[in-house]
């Protein structure tokens, strides 16, 4: 799989999900000029919601460690790995289709949508 690149904010984008299932993915943050984004002491989620106006997640992954999975970041290559657990997606259902967003620095008064879209609910075949 290849890393996108995010140049502009926000991006629109869609992904899959498999429920139940880790879900990984890269993004490499430039700026407007292609350079590499400077992403030292940022903080980053990828929030889901049933809907963009849901008040609630479905679930949330961050620079923090836990349940949901976690978002590693790479100041470097200015690239962000989201892992979202086995236990997050469990949470989706069917072939529903949920609101995505990832974010930089979440609740600070510079809060950046870098992108948004949706995330489907992907039914496969159990192995």
């Amino acid at each position: 799989m290849s890393t996108p690149i995010i140049p502009t904010v926000p991006a629109m984008w869609t992904t899959f999900a498999v429920p139940g299932s880790q879900w990984v993915y890269s993004f490499q943050l430039q700026n407007d000029d292609g350079t590499l984004m400077n992403i030292t002491n940022k903080t980053f989620e990828l929030v889901v919601r049933t809907s963009s106006r849901a008040s609630s997640p479905v679930f949330t992954v961050t620079t923090t460690s836990g349940a949901n999975g976690q978002i590693t970041v790479n100041t470097a290559t200015s690239t962000i790995q989201v892992v979202a657990s086995p236990t997050a997606t469990a949470l989706l259902t069917g072939t529903d289709v949920y609101a995505v967003a990832l974010w930089m620095d979440p609740n600070l008064t510079d809060a950046t949508a870098l992108l948004t879209g949706t995330m489907t609910a992907r039914v496969v075949a159990a192995p």
